[in-house]
C-alpha cells in the first residue's frame, strides 16, 4: 500500500516546515512586494511539498486570527518563529484538517522541538482557541487578514467592508481564450468531456471550474488560451479605434507577459516588452513560443530598467502608445497573494508610489504627442490609482485624461457553480497633447 505524503512525515514535522515557509514568503520581495513561491521549499522533501504548501497556505490566511487572539492571550512578545507555527495550527485547526486533538498534539510536539518553554503556553492557548466563543472571527483584523495600518488605509478610502468580503476567498480561475470563434464551441465540448464548468463574459473571458492544472486542460498546447484575471482582461477595451498598423507600441514593466499578450492580439505595426529582469522576460519568451500562431505580432523583448539611463539604443525613442502596469502593493489580488499585507510596511508602499512617480515621468518623456499612456496597478490604495494620476497630471500640462474603468473592486459570484469575479485594479488612460 502506497503511503500518503502525511504518512511519510509526521504532522508536526509538516507544520515546521509549513511556519518555516511562512517565514521565507512573508520576508522575501519581488518588484510588485509578492511573490508565489517560497525557497524554503527546497528544503522540503518531494513526497511533503503539497503537503505542506496546503498548510502553509491556510496558515497565511490564518494570520489575522492568530494575532488577534495572541492580542488576547499573550501578556508579552511572542517569537516570529512560535507566531507562525501558531498561524498554521490554527488555519488547520479552523478547516478541521485533522481531528482537533491531533492538532494540538503535533503543534505542542512541533513546539518542542523550537522551544521547551513554549510548550504549556501553547497547549493553553490552543485549548482556549477551540473552547473559546470570544466572536473574534466577526473582527475586523481577522476578516480582513491584514495589519492595523493596512486595514486603516483601506478604512480611509472607504473599501474595508468590501475587502473583507473578498480577500479571504479563494481565487477565482480565469482564461484568457485565443482561437477562433467557429472552434469555440468545439473547446466548451472538450471542457465539459473533462469535467470542467464554464461562464463566459464576452468572447473571450471565460471562467473555469474546478481550477485544474494548465497543463491538463485542451488546447493548452496548442495555445488555446491562457491563464488571466477578468480585470486583467480589461486593456482590451482600451486599445483604441486608430488602426493598429500604424502604431509603435511599448509595454513597460511587462514581465512575465499578461499585458504582452493582450496587445499581441492586435496587429501592431511593432510591439515592444521592456522589463528590468532577464529571468522573469525568458517566461515571457517562452509563453510567446506557445501562443505562437494565436498572436498577431510578435513582441520584441528588451532588458532595461527605465529608471535608469540612456534608454536602449535597439529600441524606439518614442511610442503611439505605451502601457504602464507599474510596480504596486499588489492590495487588489490578496486573495491569490494573502500574504501581501503582512510583507508590507508604510515605509515600502511610499517608496512603490514614488517609483510609480518616476516611471509615468520617465515614459511620459518616450510618449509621441498626440499618443496615449495607460496606467495600470492591481492595487485598491488611492495613492496608488487615482491620487497618483491627479498628482501627475499637476505636474505635466501637456495631459488629458481619457475614460477608462478607474477602481475596480475585488468581486466574487457564482453562476451554475462556477465561481466568477474580478481582482481589484486600476486602470487610467492618458493623451499626450499635441503641440
Amino acid at each position: 500500500m502506497t503511503k500518503t505524503p502525511e504518512r511519510q512525515s509526521p504532522l508536526w514535522q509538516l507544520m515546521l516546515w509549513a511556519a518555516d515557509g511562512l517565514k521565507s514568503r512573508l520576508s522575501s520581495h519581488t518588484r510588485s512586494g509578492y511573490s508565489q513561491e517560497s525557497s524554503s521549499a527546497l528544503h522540503v522533501p518531494q513526497h511533503a511539498r503539497s503537503a505542506v504548501l496546503d498548510l502553509q497556505a491556510h496558515g497565511i490566511r490564518a494570520l489575522g486570527l492568530t494575532q488577534a487572539h495572541l492580542t488576547r492571550f499573550s501578556r508579552g512578545p511572542t517569537s516570529e518563529a512560535l507566531r507562525f507555527l501558531l498561524a498554521v495550527s490554527l488555519g488547520a485547526l479552523r478547516r478541521s484538517y485533522r481531528p482537533d486533538y491531533v492538532v494540538v498534539d503535533q503543534t505542542v510536539e512541533a513546539c518542542e522541538r523550537l522551544s521547551n518553554r513554549s510548550k504549556g503556553f501553547v497547549n493553553a492557548f490552543l485549548r482556549s482557541v477551540i473552547g473559546g466563543k470570544s466572536g473574534i472571527e466577526e473582527t475586523q483584523e481577522v476578516l480582513c487578514n491584514a495589519p492595523l495600518w493596512w486595514r486603516e488605509r483601506l478604512a480611509r478610502a472607504g473599501l474595508i467592508d468590501v475587502y473583507a468580503q473578498t480577500c479571504l476567498l479563494p481565487p477565482v480561475f480565469c482564461l484568457r481564450y485565443l482561437g477562433s470563434d467557429d472552434h469555440r464551441d468545439v473547446w466548451q465540448k472538450q471542457l465539459y468531456a473533462q469535467g470542467l464548468r464554464t461562464h463566459w463574459q464576452g468572447l473571450n473571458t471565460v471562467w473555469l471550474a474546478p481550477a485544474s492544472p494548465v497543463q491538463n486542460i485542451p488546447g493548452y498546447a496548442e495555445g488555446l488560451f491562457r491563464v488571466q484575471d477578468a480585470s486583467a482582461q480589461r486593456l482590451s477595451e482600451l486599445i483604441g479605434t486608430e488602426p493598429a498598423q500604424t502604431l509603435d507600441v511599448l509595454d513597460a514593466c511587462a514581465a512575465p507577459g499578461g499585458k504582452t499578450f493582450l496587445l499581441a492580439e492586435h496587429p501592431f505595426r511593432r510591439l515592444w516588452a521592456m522589463d528590468r529582469s532577464e529571468q522573469r522576460l525568458d517566461r515571457l519568451v517562452t509563453e510567446a513560443q506557445r501562443l505562437g500562431p494565436r498572436l498577431k505580432v510578435t513582441p520584441s523583448v528588451v532588458t532595461h530598467d527605465i529608471a535608469q539611463h540612456p534608454w536602449p539604443s535597439d529600441c524606439p525613442q518614442q511610442f503611439d502608445l505605451i502601457v504602464l502596469d507599474a510596480p504596486c502593493s499588489g492590495s487588489g489580488v490578496v486573495r491569490r497573494h494573502p500574504e501581501i499585507a503582512w510583507r508590507q510596511t508604510p515605509r515600502l508602499l511610499a517608496d512603490l508610489v514614488q517609483t510609480q512617480a518616476n516611471l509615468l515621468s520617465s515614459l511620459w518623456a518616450r510618449l509621441r504627442p498626440g499618443g496615449k499612456l495607460i496606467y495600470i496597478t492591481c492595487s485598491v490604495f488611492p495613492e496608488e490609482g487615482d491620487e497618483q494620476i491627479k498628482h501627475f497630471m499637476l505636474a505635466q500640462k501637456d495631459c488629458n485624461r481619457l475614460p477608462a474603468p478607474g477602481l475596480i473592486l475585488p468581486s466574487h459570484r457564482e453562476y451554475e457553480g462556477v465561481p466568477t469575479g474580478e481582482d481589484g485594479f486600476f486602470y487610467a488612460r492618458l493623451a499626450k497633447m499635441l503641440p
